[in-house]
């Protein structure tokens, strides 16, 4: 246990990449990483050699021929609708009896949403990109989003020099895909409860994501 505030391994990498670059200011961009962690970790000395790695790499690219972002700069940003799994109001009854207070808590919750007929059925998630014309598209997704977004964006929009970040607009949950609910565990279920939400998503929401981070982009692009 530790009572010392560090701005962990993004952190270290960013003052070792000012000191090697006077002038510069380093910014941390998270991109989708909901399910990655650094191994091994916890411990800050970990802290410092992941940070260092990362700023190895980073001084390692900067010292390449870079091409500039310029040009017009065009956004879209759009919500949709998550939905969450089939719930009622009985699971969280039984909830009150366990002995995670955690669980208990959410289900005081949800239970008060019940009494209100507010119980949450849905999601209301966000999502953007930012394109300058002659140069990237940034495209940001709300919530702790699992890898396979990023991955999947790499492949479907192939030639686009784009970067895909989660933590954006919005962090209300883990953001899974289909893969991650069949798995179930943190990402999918238990995080759920640490986050106030009343249960996993449905399969539904990966299809909709994509679907929307086609249509933002197509916007942008115009």
């Amino acid at each position: 246990e530790t009572f010392r505030l560090s701005g962990d391994y993004a952190g270290f990498a960013q003052a070792e990449i000012e000191q090697n670059l006077p002038g510069t200011t380093a910014l941390f961009v998270q991109l989708c990483a909901g399910d990655q962690n650094p191994n091994p970790r916890s411990k800050l000395e970990l802290a410092e050699q992941h940070g260092h790695s990362l700023a190895t790499e980073v001084l390692r690219v900067a010292k390449t021929p870079m091409q500039p972002v310029t040009g017009r700069l065009r956004t879209a940003y759009q919500t949709i609708d998550l939905p969450f799994a089939p719930h009622t109001r009985d699971q969280f009854e039984r909830d009150l009896q366990d002995s995670n207070k955690f669980k208990v808590s959410r289900a005081r919750l949800m239970l008060d949403l019940y009494d209100k007929r507010q119980e949450p059925r849905k999601f209301q998630y966000p999502v953007q990109a930012i394109r300058f014309q002659k140069g990237f598209t940034f495209m940001a997704l709300g919530g702790e989003v699992v890898v396979d977004y990023g991955l999947w964006a790499e492949r479907e929009f192939a030639g686009e020099r784009l970067m895909v970040a989660g933590y954006s607009n919005d962090v209300a949950c883990y953001i899974p895909n289909a893969r991650i609910l069949r798995e179930g565990g943190y990402e999918a279920v238990d995080s759920m409860i640490y986050y106030g939400q009343p249960g996993p998503f449905t399969e539904e929401i990966e299809p909709r994501i994509q679907d929307t981070m086609k249509q933002v982009l197509a916007r942008v692009k115009k």
